[in-house]
Protein backbone atom coordinates (compact mmCIF):
# COMPACT_ATOMS: atom_id res chain seq x y z
CA UNK A 1 0.00 0.00 0.00
CA UNK A 2 1.22 3.48 -0.93
CA UNK A 3 0.52 6.48 1.26
CA UNK A 4 1.40 9.72 -0.49
CA UNK A 5 1.45 12.69 1.87
CA UNK A 6 1.49 16.04 0.08
CA UNK A 7 2.12 18.52 2.87
CA UNK A 8 0.69 22.01 2.53
CA UNK A 9 3.99 23.60 1.54
CA UNK A 10 2.60 26.81 0.06
CA UNK A 11 3.12 26.89 -3.69
CA UNK A 12 5.94 24.38 -3.29
CA UNK A 13 6.55 20.67 -2.83
CA UNK A 14 7.12 18.58 0.27
CA UNK A 15 6.12 14.93 0.07
CA UNK A 16 6.47 11.88 2.28
CA UNK A 17 5.80 8.65 0.40
CA UNK A 18 5.24 5.61 2.59
CA UNK A 19 5.15 2.09 1.18
CA UNK A 20 3.65 -0.26 3.73
CA UNK A 21 3.94 -4.02 3.41
CA UNK A 22 2.06 -6.38 5.68
CA UNK A 23 4.44 -7.85 8.22
CA UNK A 24 7.33 -5.66 7.03
CA UNK A 25 8.87 -2.30 7.83
CA UNK A 26 7.54 0.83 6.11
CA UNK A 27 9.69 2.24 3.32
CA UNK A 28 9.79 6.06 3.47
CA UNK A 29 10.85 8.45 0.72
CA UNK A 30 10.93 12.15 1.49
CA UNK A 31 10.76 14.28 -1.65
CA UNK A 32 11.75 17.95 -1.30
CA UNK A 33 11.11 20.23 1.65
CA UNK A 34 9.57 23.49 0.52
CA UNK A 35 7.64 26.21 2.33
CA UNK A 36 5.54 26.34 5.51
CA UNK A 37 8.04 24.27 7.51
CA UNK A 38 7.21 25.06 11.13
CA UNK A 39 3.45 25.12 10.73
CA UNK A 40 2.96 22.06 8.54
CA UNK A 41 5.97 20.09 7.29
CA UNK A 42 7.80 19.57 10.60
CA UNK A 43 4.79 18.57 12.75
CA UNK A 44 3.59 16.18 10.04
CA UNK A 45 7.02 14.55 9.72
CA UNK A 46 7.17 14.04 13.47
CA UNK A 47 3.66 12.57 13.50
CA UNK A 48 4.13 10.22 10.55
CA UNK A 49 7.69 9.03 11.02
CA UNK A 50 7.95 8.39 14.76
CA UNK A 51 11.62 7.35 14.70
CA UNK A 52 11.30 5.43 11.41
CA UNK A 53 13.89 5.52 8.63
CA UNK A 54 13.78 7.86 5.64
CA UNK A 55 15.30 5.51 3.08
CA UNK A 56 15.93 8.31 0.59
CA UNK A 57 15.65 12.06 1.07
CA UNK A 58 15.39 13.18 -2.55
CA UNK A 59 15.97 16.90 -3.09
CA UNK A 60 14.95 17.18 -6.72
CA UNK A 61 16.57 20.47 -7.76
CA UNK A 62 17.52 23.95 -6.60
CA UNK A 63 14.33 25.97 -6.44
CA UNK A 64 13.09 27.79 -3.35
CA UNK A 65 9.68 26.16 -3.39
CA UNK A 66 11.35 22.73 -3.33
CA UNK A 67 14.34 23.20 -1.00
CA UNK A 68 13.59 26.22 1.19
CA UNK A 69 13.34 24.15 4.39
CA UNK A 70 15.58 21.18 3.56
CA UNK A 71 18.64 22.52 5.36
CA UNK A 72 16.57 23.47 8.43
CA UNK A 73 15.10 19.98 8.56
CA UNK A 74 18.55 18.39 8.46
CA UNK A 75 19.71 20.80 11.15
CA UNK A 76 16.73 19.92 13.35
CA UNK A 77 17.23 16.21 12.68
CA UNK A 78 20.84 16.30 13.87
CA UNK A 79 23.82 14.18 12.94
CA UNK A 80 23.75 10.92 11.02
CA UNK A 81 23.26 7.93 13.37
CA UNK A 82 22.12 10.30 16.11
CA UNK A 83 18.99 11.66 14.41
CA UNK A 84 16.26 13.32 16.46
CA UNK A 85 13.27 13.02 14.09
CA UNK A 86 14.05 10.13 11.74
CA UNK A 87 17.02 8.12 10.59
CA UNK A 88 18.12 9.06 7.07
CA UNK A 89 19.69 6.27 5.04
CA UNK A 90 20.78 8.49 2.16
CA UNK A 91 20.35 11.98 0.66
CA UNK A 92 20.05 12.59 -3.07
CA UNK A 93 21.04 16.08 -4.24
CA UNK A 94 23.10 17.33 -7.17
CA UNK A 95 25.28 20.25 -6.15
CA UNK A 96 28.31 21.79 -7.82
CA UNK A 97 30.78 19.21 -6.52
CA UNK A 98 28.85 16.49 -8.37
CA UNK A 99 28.95 18.32 -11.71
CA UNK A 100 32.47 17.36 -12.75
CA UNK A 101 31.80 17.54 -16.48
CA UNK A 102 34.37 20.25 -17.19
CA UNK A 103 37.92 20.31 -15.92
CA UNK A 104 38.34 22.16 -12.62
CA UNK A 105 41.03 24.62 -11.77
CA UNK A 106 43.71 22.84 -9.68
CA UNK A 107 45.27 25.99 -8.26
CA UNK A 108 44.38 27.52 -4.92
CA UNK A 109 42.34 30.70 -4.98
CA UNK A 110 44.20 33.94 -4.47
CA UNK A 111 43.09 36.17 -1.62
CA UNK A 112 41.47 38.47 -4.19
CA UNK A 113 39.52 35.59 -5.77
CA UNK A 114 38.42 34.29 -2.38
CA UNK A 115 37.14 37.73 -1.51
CA UNK A 116 35.18 37.91 -4.79
CA UNK A 117 33.38 34.63 -4.08
CA UNK A 118 32.64 35.55 -0.48
CA UNK A 119 31.38 38.96 -1.57
CA UNK A 120 29.02 37.36 -4.08
CA UNK A 121 27.72 34.94 -1.41
CA UNK A 122 27.18 37.80 1.02
CA UNK A 123 25.32 39.95 -1.54
CA UNK A 124 23.16 37.06 -2.77
CA UNK A 125 22.32 36.04 0.81
CA UNK A 126 21.36 39.59 1.69
CA UNK A 127 19.14 39.85 -1.38
CA UNK A 128 17.43 36.54 -0.59
CA UNK A 129 16.83 37.65 2.99
CA UNK A 130 15.04 40.74 1.68
CA UNK A 131 12.72 38.45 -0.30
CA UNK A 132 11.92 35.93 2.43
CA UNK A 133 9.09 33.55 1.58
CA UNK A 134 8.69 32.25 5.10
CA UNK A 135 9.82 34.24 8.12
CA UNK A 136 11.31 31.35 10.08
CA UNK A 137 13.71 30.19 7.33
CA UNK A 138 16.34 32.77 6.38
CA UNK A 139 18.53 32.68 3.26
CA UNK A 140 21.65 31.70 5.19
CA UNK A 141 19.79 28.75 6.70
CA UNK A 142 18.06 27.79 3.47
CA UNK A 143 21.19 27.86 1.29
CA UNK A 144 23.60 26.06 3.63
CA UNK A 145 22.18 22.78 2.36
CA UNK A 146 25.31 21.10 0.98
CA UNK A 147 27.36 22.26 3.95
CA UNK A 148 24.71 20.92 6.31
CA UNK A 149 24.70 17.50 4.65
CA UNK A 150 28.48 17.33 5.01
CA UNK A 151 28.59 18.69 8.55
CA UNK A 152 26.01 16.18 9.76
CA UNK A 153 27.75 13.37 7.84
CA UNK A 154 24.68 12.14 5.95
CA UNK A 155 25.43 9.58 3.19
CA UNK A 156 25.15 11.60 -0.02
CA UNK A 157 24.49 10.23 -3.54
CA UNK A 158 25.82 6.82 -2.47
CA UNK A 159 23.68 5.06 -5.10
CA UNK A 160 25.85 6.67 -7.80
CA UNK A 161 29.17 6.31 -6.02
CA UNK A 162 28.92 9.93 -4.80
CA UNK A 163 28.62 11.20 -8.36
CA UNK A 164 25.71 13.07 -9.92
CA UNK A 165 22.24 11.54 -9.82
CA UNK A 166 21.46 11.22 -13.53
CA UNK A 167 20.25 8.50 -15.89
CA UNK A 168 23.74 7.87 -17.25
CA UNK A 169 24.95 7.01 -13.73
CA UNK A 170 21.87 5.21 -12.44
CA UNK A 171 18.85 3.59 -14.05
CA UNK A 172 17.33 1.53 -11.27
CA UNK A 173 17.98 1.04 -7.58
CA UNK A 174 16.36 -1.37 -5.14
CA UNK A 175 15.42 0.64 -2.08
CA UNK A 176 14.49 -2.67 -0.42
CA UNK A 177 13.77 -6.14 -1.81
CA UNK A 178 10.20 -5.11 -2.59
CA UNK A 179 10.56 -1.44 -3.56
CA UNK A 180 12.39 -0.29 -6.67
CA UNK A 181 13.07 3.18 -8.08
CA UNK A 182 13.55 3.75 -11.82
CA UNK A 183 15.19 7.10 -12.62
CA UNK A 184 13.77 9.16 -15.52
CA UNK A 185 15.67 12.46 -15.20
CA UNK A 186 17.89 14.39 -15.26
CA UNK A 187 20.22 13.36 -18.04
CA UNK A 188 23.85 14.36 -18.28
CA UNK A 189 23.14 17.08 -20.84
CA UNK A 190 20.77 18.91 -18.46
CA UNK A 191 23.38 18.86 -15.68
CA UNK A 192 26.08 20.03 -18.06
CA UNK A 193 23.86 23.00 -18.93
CA UNK A 194 23.51 23.75 -15.22
CA UNK A 195 27.27 23.59 -14.71
CA UNK A 196 28.02 25.64 -17.82
CA UNK A 197 25.63 28.41 -16.80
CA UNK A 198 27.31 28.71 -13.40
CA UNK A 199 30.76 28.70 -15.00
CA UNK A 200 29.61 31.56 -17.22
CA UNK A 201 28.53 33.57 -14.17
CA UNK A 202 31.87 32.95 -12.47
CA UNK A 203 33.79 33.84 -15.63
CA UNK A 204 32.11 37.26 -15.72
CA UNK A 205 33.38 37.73 -12.16
CA UNK A 206 36.92 36.81 -13.25
CA UNK A 207 36.81 33.44 -11.45
CA UNK A 208 37.80 29.92 -12.48
CA UNK A 209 36.33 27.47 -9.94
CA UNK A 210 38.35 24.82 -8.16
CA UNK A 211 37.15 22.13 -5.75
CA UNK A 212 36.84 24.39 -2.70
CA UNK A 213 33.47 24.13 -0.91
CA UNK A 214 32.91 27.89 -1.16
CA UNK A 215 31.85 27.30 -4.78
CA UNK A 216 29.15 24.87 -3.63
CA UNK A 217 27.69 27.65 -1.45
CA UNK A 218 27.84 30.11 -4.35
CA UNK A 219 26.26 27.51 -6.66
CA UNK A 220 23.28 27.06 -4.34
CA UNK A 221 22.63 30.79 -4.11
CA UNK A 222 23.10 31.34 -7.83
CA UNK A 223 20.59 28.67 -8.77
CA UNK A 224 17.98 29.86 -6.31
CA UNK A 225 18.35 33.40 -7.63
CA UNK A 226 18.40 32.33 -11.27
CA UNK A 227 15.35 30.06 -11.01
CA UNK A 228 13.37 32.99 -9.62
CA UNK A 229 14.31 35.07 -12.66
CA UNK A 230 13.42 32.30 -15.10
CA UNK A 231 9.93 31.59 -13.73
CA UNK A 232 7.46 32.18 -16.53
CA UNK A 233 4.73 34.75 -16.12
CA UNK A 234 2.53 33.92 -19.08
CA UNK A 235 -0.06 31.84 -17.25
CA UNK A 236 -1.08 34.26 -14.54
CA UNK A 237 -4.43 34.81 -16.26
CA UNK A 238 -5.62 31.21 -15.68
CA UNK A 239 -8.38 32.46 -13.39
CA UNK A 240 -9.80 34.54 -16.24
CA UNK A 241 -10.21 31.64 -18.70
CA UNK A 242 -13.71 30.32 -19.24
CA UNK A 243 -14.04 26.64 -18.37
CA UNK A 244 -16.68 24.73 -20.30
CA UNK A 245 -16.96 21.76 -22.67
CA UNK A 246 -15.90 23.79 -25.70
CA UNK A 247 -12.87 25.45 -24.06
CA UNK A 248 -11.68 22.21 -22.42
CA UNK A 249 -11.58 20.56 -25.84
CA UNK A 250 -9.90 23.64 -27.29
CA UNK A 251 -7.23 23.78 -24.57
CA UNK A 252 -6.10 20.21 -25.37
CA UNK A 253 -5.14 20.87 -28.99
CA UNK A 254 -1.70 22.06 -27.88
CA UNK A 255 -1.65 25.30 -29.86
CA UNK A 256 -0.58 27.31 -26.80
CA UNK A 257 2.02 24.81 -25.60
CA UNK A 258 5.49 26.30 -25.10
CA UNK A 259 7.94 23.82 -23.59
CA UNK A 260 9.82 24.73 -20.43
CA UNK A 261 13.39 25.87 -21.04
CA UNK A 262 14.46 26.64 -17.46
CA UNK A 263 17.91 25.12 -16.89
CA UNK A 264 17.07 24.57 -13.22
CA UNK A 265 13.83 22.69 -13.94
CA UNK A 266 15.63 20.61 -16.55
CA UNK A 267 17.94 19.32 -13.81
CA UNK A 268 15.03 17.91 -11.77
CA UNK A 269 15.17 14.37 -10.41
CA UNK A 270 12.07 12.44 -11.52
CA UNK A 271 11.34 8.74 -11.22
CA UNK A 272 8.96 5.79 -11.07
CA UNK A 273 8.52 4.11 -7.69
CA UNK A 274 7.47 0.47 -8.01
CA UNK A 275 6.41 -2.36 -5.74
CA UNK A 276 5.34 -5.88 -6.74
CA UNK A 277 1.91 -4.71 -7.92
CA UNK A 278 1.88 -0.90 -8.04
CA UNK A 279 3.80 1.89 -9.71
CA UNK A 280 3.67 5.64 -9.12
CA UNK A 281 5.19 8.39 -11.28
CA UNK A 282 6.85 11.41 -9.63
CA UNK A 283 7.61 14.13 -12.17
CA UNK A 284 9.13 16.95 -10.07
CA UNK A 285 9.61 19.99 -12.39
CA UNK A 286 11.06 17.89 -15.23
CA UNK A 287 10.63 18.60 -18.94
CA UNK A 288 7.81 16.64 -20.58
CA UNK A 289 10.05 15.84 -23.55
CA UNK A 290 12.69 14.20 -21.33
CA UNK A 291 10.06 12.11 -19.54
CA UNK A 292 8.51 10.92 -22.81
CA UNK A 293 11.91 9.90 -24.16
CA UNK A 294 12.81 7.83 -21.10
CA UNK A 295 9.39 6.22 -20.76
CA UNK A 296 9.56 5.09 -24.37
CA UNK A 297 12.88 3.40 -23.64
CA UNK A 298 11.41 1.53 -20.67
CA UNK A 299 8.00 0.74 -22.18
CA UNK A 300 8.74 -0.10 -25.80
CA UNK A 301 5.34 -1.49 -26.84
CA UNK A 302 3.53 1.67 -27.96
CA UNK A 303 0.36 -0.32 -28.62
CA UNK A 304 -0.07 -0.37 -24.83
CA UNK A 305 0.10 3.43 -24.49
CA UNK A 306 -0.89 5.30 -22.49
CA UNK A 307 1.08 3.59 -19.73
CA UNK A 308 -1.11 3.22 -16.65
CA UNK A 309 0.28 4.33 -13.29
CA UNK A 310 -1.52 3.88 -9.99
CA UNK A 311 -0.86 7.58 -9.32
CA UNK A 312 0.94 10.44 -11.05
CA UNK A 313 2.42 13.40 -9.19
CA UNK A 314 2.02 16.05 -11.87
CA UNK A 315 5.07 18.03 -13.00
CA UNK A 316 5.77 21.61 -11.90
CA UNK A 317 2.55 22.06 -9.91
CA UNK A 318 0.53 21.60 -13.09
CA UNK A 319 2.29 24.13 -15.34
CA UNK A 320 1.27 23.56 -18.96
CA UNK A 321 4.90 24.15 -19.97
CA UNK A 322 5.87 20.85 -18.29
CA UNK A 323 2.73 18.88 -19.15
CA UNK A 324 2.36 18.72 -22.89
CA UNK A 325 -0.57 17.11 -24.72
CA UNK A 326 1.97 14.56 -26.04
CA UNK A 327 2.86 13.53 -22.49
CA UNK A 328 -0.72 12.53 -21.79
CA UNK A 329 -0.74 10.31 -24.85
CA UNK A 330 1.98 8.30 -23.10
CA UNK A 331 0.81 8.29 -19.44
CA UNK A 332 -2.50 7.89 -17.60
CA UNK A 333 -3.86 7.12 -14.14
CA UNK A 334 -6.95 7.33 -12.01
CA UNK A 335 -5.10 9.48 -9.43
CA UNK A 336 -3.45 12.79 -10.45
CA UNK A 337 -1.75 14.69 -7.64
CA UNK A 338 -1.13 18.46 -7.55
CA UNK A 339 0.91 20.21 -4.87
CA UNK A 340 0.40 23.99 -4.72
CA UNK A 341 -1.74 26.67 -3.12
CA UNK A 342 -1.86 28.51 -6.47
CA UNK A 343 -0.34 31.65 -4.92
CA UNK A 344 3.03 31.95 -6.64
CA UNK A 345 3.68 35.67 -7.12
CA UNK A 346 4.17 35.29 -10.90
CA UNK A 347 1.58 32.72 -11.97
CA UNK A 348 -1.36 30.57 -10.91
CA UNK A 349 -0.74 26.84 -11.09
CA UNK A 350 -2.15 24.44 -12.13
CA UNK A 351 -2.93 25.71 -15.60
CA UNK A 352 -6.39 24.97 -16.98
CA UNK A 353 -4.74 23.53 -20.10
CA UNK A 354 -3.04 20.83 -18.02
CA UNK A 355 -6.30 19.84 -16.33
CA UNK A 356 -8.00 19.78 -19.73
CA UNK A 357 -5.37 17.48 -21.23
CA UNK A 358 -5.80 15.04 -18.34
CA UNK A 359 -9.59 14.77 -18.51
CA UNK A 360 -10.35 15.20 -22.23
CA UNK A 361 -9.63 11.63 -23.36
CA UNK A 362 -11.06 8.16 -23.04
CA UNK A 363 -10.70 6.31 -19.75
CA UNK A 364 -8.28 3.40 -19.27
CA UNK A 365 -9.87 -0.05 -19.24
CA UNK A 366 -11.44 -0.81 -15.87
CA UNK A 367 -11.31 2.83 -14.73
CA UNK A 368 -14.59 4.70 -14.27
CA UNK A 369 -13.30 8.17 -13.44
CA UNK A 370 -10.10 10.12 -12.81
CA UNK A 371 -9.46 11.71 -9.42
CA UNK A 372 -7.78 15.12 -9.48
CA UNK A 373 -6.25 15.42 -6.02
CA UNK A 374 -5.10 18.78 -4.64
CA UNK A 375 -3.53 19.60 -1.27
CA UNK A 376 -5.26 23.01 -1.24
CA UNK A 377 -8.60 24.27 -2.49
CA UNK A 378 -7.81 26.28 -5.62
CA UNK A 379 -10.33 28.99 -6.42
CA UNK A 380 -9.01 29.70 -9.92
CA UNK A 381 -10.11 26.16 -10.87
CA UNK A 382 -13.65 26.52 -9.50
CA UNK A 383 -15.03 26.20 -13.02
CA UNK A 384 -14.03 22.52 -13.03
CA UNK A 385 -16.30 21.88 -10.03
CA UNK A 386 -19.30 21.86 -12.34
CA UNK A 387 -21.33 18.62 -12.07
CA UNK A 388 -22.13 18.58 -15.80
CA UNK A 389 -18.42 18.81 -16.68
CA UNK A 390 -17.56 16.04 -14.20
CA UNK A 391 -20.17 13.82 -15.83
CA UNK A 392 -19.08 14.69 -19.37
CA UNK A 393 -15.36 14.10 -18.71
CA UNK A 394 -15.57 11.48 -15.92
CA UNK A 395 -13.52 13.10 -13.17
CA UNK A 396 -13.79 14.11 -9.52
CA UNK A 397 -11.99 16.83 -7.58
CA UNK A 398 -10.64 15.89 -4.15
CA UNK A 399 -8.82 18.14 -1.66
CA UNK A 400 -6.65 16.19 0.79
CA UNK A 401 -3.06 15.91 1.98
CA UNK A 402 -2.89 12.10 2.27
CA UNK A 403 -3.74 9.78 -0.61
CA UNK A 404 -3.78 6.00 -0.18
CA UNK A 405 -3.20 3.91 -3.27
Amino acid sequence: MFKINMFQAGYGDSLLVQVEKEGGATVNLMIDCGLNYKNNILPNLKRLLKDQTIHRFIITHYDKDHIQSASKFLEDNGRFKDEKIAKIEQVWLNTFKHLQFSKRNTEELSSEETEKVKSYISEATSKSNSELIEGDIGAKQATALGANILENKYPWNIDTGEEAICIENLQEVNITDNVKLHLLSPNKKRLQNLESEFHSKLSKMGLNPNTESVFDDAFELYNLENNDKNEEEGNISSSEKAINIRTIKLFTNGENYIKDDSIGNGSSISFILETENKKVLFLSDAFAEDIIEELKKKYTDESKYPIFFDAIKIAHHGSFRNNSPELFKVIDSNHFLFSTNGKHPKHKHPDVETISCIINRSLPEGVFNRNLIFNYELFHLNGFNDRNLKTEFNYEIIVQEETVI
